[in-house]
């Protein structure tokens, strides 16, 4: 009998360690609850090695980030300057018109997951973009919050070099 009582208290023992980081792991970790939420753009520039920046969105520009608790994101960026279509109809743009918003914004949702709590590394898996080159694609993302600020680095950027993100906690 004694044997049975150790062997049963062996196995949920064993079972109890096995299953514990598993359910750890489900647990959203202090960065994602820390990063969920609404975001509102505050300023995005590129930076490559040489030293030259880029605003690609312009010197005021305009986006939001939703990061769901449960895994889910969506991002938008544009300029503030984007020109309004002559014709008053968004499929009926003139080939510069188009081309302007097609350069002056980005959107794009998917899910994402916190890979590394410590260090800030973030993995975003596109499900839809404006630049469908990222559809599907997995991208890392460095993010660091402080108060009602969230600081984002992708170290490889769309364009090229550096892209530096600041966020603001929408109200």
């Amino acid at each position: 009998m004694k044997s049975k009582t150790f062997l049963l208290m062996l196995f949920v023992l064993l079972f109890a360690l096995y299953a514990a980081p598993a359910t750890r792991a489900q647990e959203p970790g202090d960065l994602q609850k820390r990063i969920s939420g609404n975001w509102t753009l505050v300023s995005i520039y590129n930076e490559w090695p040489d030293g030259r920046k880029l605003e690609q969105f312009g010197a005021q520009p305009q986006g939001f980030m939703i990061l769901t608790p449960d895994g889910r994101f969506s991002i938008f960026f544009a300029k503030a300057d984007l020109p309004k279509f002559a014709a008053g109809n968004r499929l009926e743009g003139t080939i510069d018109e188009s081309l302007a918003v097609a350069r002056g914004t980005l959107a794009y949702f998917g899910r994402y997951r916190v890979e590394n709590d410590q260090e800030g590394v973030v993995e975003l898996l596109v499900e839809g973009c404006t630049f469908p080159n990222w559809n599907g694609r997995k991208h890392k993302r460095l993010m660091s919050p402080s108060g009602d600020s969230l600081r984002v680095v992708t170290p490889a950027s769309g364009i090229g070099g550096t892209s530096h993100i600041v966020w603001r906690r929408a109200r």
